[in-house]
């Protein structure tokens, strides 16, 4: 399934194929899309004058970026760098593509900012609000069952240097373990996600804080496991009034 997600226009026919909720997609094509940038940044960014000259030639920004399975963002940002545009010029192309002139120039911009759901202001402002909602919803759970905590604001305050979202006061009896602390992830925890997490968040919150619990919004492969003294969860866990 992860194979077929090379794009965003992949998201709806891979959901009705696999009956995955189209959210789960869009999180795990995103993480896919993160982990290729990150693998691929200094490779594309080489080819910034090869890509220029395509595009001068015809070929609009979403194809060079497509062809490449790149950020559509990223690509014209080379793109546009090697063709003068500072990065002031860039990001207001961006956030003010009506104001183009160009017919064509607008209707490309316009298209990477579609088609880019990660890099793109709004994928930007989405993520951000994903996040805001998944720790809002714990924290309805937690005051629901008038638990006290300090948050990572709170805890940061307080000069900690590792703090996650809900540092509780007294702990939380689940499964038999006495849970100390709530982490929110509004992401799907596939194996490289959850092992990234764990390697630089969770495991530092066990040794500073004991057990914790961590929630996955929208769900976790199966035969995962963090160990003993982290839980693992979906929204399921909060929504269900467990």
């Amino acid at each position: 399934m992860n194979d077929r997600l090379n794009s965003v226009r992949d998201i709806p026919r891979t959901s009705k194929r696999f009956k995955v909720p189209e959210d789960v997609l869009y999180s795990i094509y995103s993480q896919k899309m993160v982990r290729r940038t990150k693998r691929d940044f200094y490779l594309i960014q080489r080819q910034s004058l090869t890509m220029l000259r395509e595009w001068r030639n015809g070929k609009s920004l979403l194809e060079i970026a497509e062809e490449r399975m790149f950020s559509p963002i990223l690509t014209a940002s080379f793109i546009l760098k090697n063709d003068g545009y500072t990065k002031k010029q860039f990001k207001d192309l961006l956030h003010n593509p009506d104001s183009i002139r160009d017919d064509r120039f607008r209707k490309e911009i316009i298209d990477i900012l579609d088609a880019d759901i990660i890099y793109s202001p709004q994928g930007i402002e989405n993520q951000k609000n994903r996040g805001i909602f998944c720790e809002e919803q714990i924290k309805y759970w937690l005051d629901d069952r008038e638990m006290e905590y300090c948050t990572e604001e709170e805890s940061r305050a307080l000069e900690r240097s590792k703090t996650p979202d809900f540092l509780l006061k007294e702990p939380y009896i689940m499964d038999g373990k006495s849970i100390r602390w709530f982490e929110s992830k509004g992401s799907f925890g596939s194996p490289y996600q959850t092992r990234y997490d764990y390697d630089n968040q969770l495991s530092h919150y066990l040794k500073l804080f004991g057990p914790g619990l961590v929630s996955y919004w929208l769900g976790y492969v199966d035969d995962i496991s963090m160990g003993k003294e982290i839980i693992m969860v979906d929204r399921r866990f909060f929504q269900n009034g467990c």
